[in-house]
Formats: C-alpha cells, structure tokens, sequence
C-alpha cells in the first residue's frame, strides 16, 4: 500500500514544486518516475523510458512545427488582421468574428495556446482601435481557442485522444462537440454581461487590413490545407502527415528552418510527455486504482460528473490543463465508473470542460496571455482581477451545465 500512495504524491509534489520553483513539471515528473520506479519499485529502466509516449510526441511536434512556420513568416497574423475585414465596420461583430477565427485556428491543429498567444495581441491592439473594451476580446480569444482547442488534430485534442484511447474509449469527437457548446454558451453570456451588444460602429485604423498573402504566405496557407485534408478524409497520420507539410515547406523556402524549430513549444511537449511517464509509473504501481478509489468516496455515479469537473478546475487553476490535469484525471475514470457507475464519457467531458474553463484566470496559461498581451491603455491590475473573477465564475459555470446534463 505505501508504493502507491508515494506515487500519487509524486504527482502531486511535481506539480507543486514545477509550480513554486518555475521548473518544467514534466522534467520533475521524469525524475521522480526514475526514482520510484527504479529505485521504489524494481521496475527496469526500460520500461519506465517506455511510458514516454512517443506516438503523442510525435503528432504533437509534427503540427506545432508545422504551426511555427506558419507563425514565422506571418501566415497566421495576417490572415488574423484580414479577418476583421469580415464585420464590415459592424464592431458588435468584432468579439465574435474574434471568436469565431480563435476556434476555428485552434481546431485545425494550432491549439489553444499557439492561438492565444497569437491572436491576443492582435486582439488587444484592435480593441484599443475599435474602442472595445478588452476584457471583452480577451474573454472571446480565450473562450474561442477552447472551444476549437479539443479538435482531435489540435495539440490539447490529440492529448485527449490518446489518454482516453487508452482507456478504451473512442470518445475524442464527442469531447470536442462538447467542449464547443460549452465554451460557446459561455461566450455568450460574457458578450452581454460585458456589453458586447451595446458597442458603436467606428472606423478604426488597422495597419494589415488590405494587405496581401505574399508568395510564401499563399504556399503556407495551400499546404496546410492539403494536410488538414490528408488528415480529416484520408486518415493520414497525423504525425506524419504534419512532418511532410513542414519538409514541403522547407524545401519551398517558405520559412528558415532555425526560427520555425524555435517556435515549437518545447516546455509544454516535456511537460506532457513527463507527466505521462509519472502516471504510467503510478499505474504500474497501484497509485491510480488508489486515487480511483479515493474518489469514490467523495461522490456517487449521478456526482461523479460535476465533482469530477471542480476538481479539473481547482487543478487547472494551478498547473496545466492538458499536461497535468488530463493525463492525471483521465486514468482515474475507468476505476470511479466500475465502483461508482456512471458515463465515463459524461465524466471525462465533464473534468477537461472544468479544466478548460478557468483558464480566463491570470494565474492560469491563457489569462497571463492575455494580461501580457494588454496594452498601456489598460490598467493591468483591474485586468488581473477581472478575469480573476471571470475564471472562478467560469468554474462554477461548468459545474452547473454538466449537472443540468446540457453538455
């Protein structure tokens, strides 16, 4: 019994001292995956390596590479500015064209993260043009990039493919329609409750609005679209697939090869994957049935889903939603739903929703973005608290729908 309950606190310490001592949690998570596994427990070297899941960090590298070039050579800022074009000077439609174009970038394949550290200052800026408050366009870029976030060849969506593969579970289609609903009822509310509806036509001056793709722009964009295509009607492998587009474009000098390789998010990559080689080391030792157990005591089958999301969402609060929350949770739900009952798939929705929507939060990933992101115009502790306050309520918002069963 000691074994694994040393594991399940190796995952919490890693997340916590990751957390106090800005070290990357996955590079902890892989020392302390050697050390219990290896030292603790006699698992061989061999085995502990094997829990580096080298399918996900394939596919992951392949399409933030593939994104980087993208970013690098502007693709993705221009076709951002461009897309205001589309209000037409109605600036109600603003905040939702930002919403819009954050969903639809993070689904194919760019992810939350990419996208809101793209997007916001873009938005920010354009907030300031269009005399929009930017709280608003914060909310929006965040709550968009989520809701595309979970598309099964977007980073956070090949995360919960793989983890709920694993488990069985062919549910990755079903996470992401969900998280789309959730996120969108969520944007609606904050673009009347922060007065989206009552804003007033301007004619703003936008540098980049009438500017075109240029020859590697326009290759950039050709490109990525035949890989989306490969990838959602051929079923190419994503991996794959994503690493053909990036040689193509290499080879067509569309980017330099150094910037578009800096622009991979290496931390988050070991993150994940040494997150995932701690939890596998706690499987192996009992530590996950014992947290699975645990729980079960705090909750029955009809709660197992909202409680499940309150937990996500504390832990989100503090670490990250796709390297620590979902690859920590997602193995516990097999274990609570043949002790408790329950849908796991109404489960596992139910954590990565309240994962995901806290994250308007400051102290989490996309809220430091988006305080980062805001101009001097912008009085930043009024901004920290506000969406303080936005990503508390976002969690007791999710509880709610998840118990009303509307997602």
């Amino acid at each position: 019994m000691l074994v694994p309950i040393i594991s399940v606190i190796a995952i919490l310490a890693a997340i916590a001292i990751g957390n106090y001592l800005g070290v990357n949690i996955g590079m902890i998570s892989i020392v302390f995956a050697f050390l219990i596994g290896f030292f603790i427990s006699g698992i061989p070297a061999s085995e502990i390596i094997s829990g580096w899941p080298l399918q996900l960090f394939f596919m992951l590298l392949g399409m933030t590479l593939l994104f980087g070039i993208a970013r690098v050579n502007g693709t993705l800022s221009l076709l951002a500015h461009k897309t205001v074009e589309a209000t037409l000077g109605k600036t109600k439609l603003v905040p939702a064209v930002f919403f819009i174009m954050s969903g639809v970038l993070a689904a194919l394949g760019a992810g939350n993260i990419a996208i809101c550290a793209l997007v916001l200052p873009i938005a920010m800026t354009i907030a300031l043009n269009y005399k929009i408050s930017p709280l608003l366009m914060a909310t929006m870029v965040i709550a968009g990039s989520n809701a595309g976030g979970l598309s099964p060849i977007a980073p956070t969506g090949i995360i919960a493919a793989a983890l709920t593969n694993e488990q069985g579970l062919e549910i990755s289609m079903s996470i992401f329609g969900k998280q789309i609903i959730g996120q969108s009822i969520l944007a609606c509310i904050l673009y009347f409750l922060l007065k989206g509806h009552s804003l007033k036509d301007t004619n703003p001056d936008v540098n980049m609005l009438s500017q075109p793709l240029n020859r590697e722009q326009k290759i950039t964009v050709a490109v990525f679209l035949l890989v989306v295509a490969a990838i959602v009607f051929g079923r190419w492998d994503i991996g794959l697939t994503a690493f053909a587009g990036v040689v193509v474009l290499l080879l067509m000098g569309v980017a330099e090869e150094k910037p578009a390789m800096e622009a991979v998010p290496w931390s988050t990559i070991v993150l994940v994957c040494g997150v995932t080689m701690l939890v596998k080391v706690s499987e192996t030792t009992g530590g996950i049935d014992l947290l699975s157990h645990s729980l079960t005591r705090v909750m029955d089958g009809q709660m197992a889903a909202p409680i499940m999301g309150v937990i996500a969402g504390c832990l989100s609060l503090v670490s990250s939603a796709s390297g620590v929350v979902m690859p920590t949770l997602i193995p516990t739900v097999p274990g609570l739903v043949a002790e408790i009952g329950g849908n796991p798939t109404q489960i596992i929705s139910a954590l990565i929703m309240g994962a995901h929507m806290v994250t308007n939060s400051p102290i989490s990933t996309l809220g430091a973005l988006a305080v980062a992101s805001a101009g001097e115009n912008v009085n930043k502790v009024k901004f920290f608290n506000q969406l303080f306050i936005i990503g508390i309520a976002g969690l007791f918002f999710s509880t709610v729908i998840v118990y009303l069963g509307i997602v």
